[in-house]
């Protein structure tokens, strides 16, 4: 079971805190393996065209939004690079969904 936390956005800095939050989310729900695999959750792939047209922008999406010098991207890249055996990997043959988990519970102090 997953434990979620809800977080309470400002007037003053929704913009900044819902960023904040969109950062998070990826990082948090989207894998890199070793073995050279992209997972990305799927309530995003589902959700997939209020952000891109197909995988392969999606993966462009994430990787913009992620920052340059973060774990995850660097992760993302290796798994391009991982494949170099071909001139240009498509994105939709190493991106995986990880099933939704609809388990859910609010975390709320007493």
């Amino acid at each position: 079971m997953h434990l979620m936390q809800v977080r309470i956005y400002t007037a003053d800095g929704v913009t900044t805190e819902l960023e904040k939050s969109k950062l998070d989310y990826l990082q948090a729900s989207i894998l890199a393996t070793s073995t050279k695999r992209i997972g990305f959750p799927e309530l995003l792939l589902i959700n997939m065209l209020d952000f891109a047209a197909d995988i392969e922008s999606l993966v462009e999406w994430v990787c913009s939004q992620l920052p340059t010098s973060g774990t995850l991207r660097k992760s993302m890249v290796d798994c391009f690079r991982g494949h170099s055996n071909t001139n240009s990997v498509k994105a939709s043959t190493i991106v995986e969904k990880i099933p939704y988990d609809y388990e859910f519970q609010y975390l709320l102090t007493i």
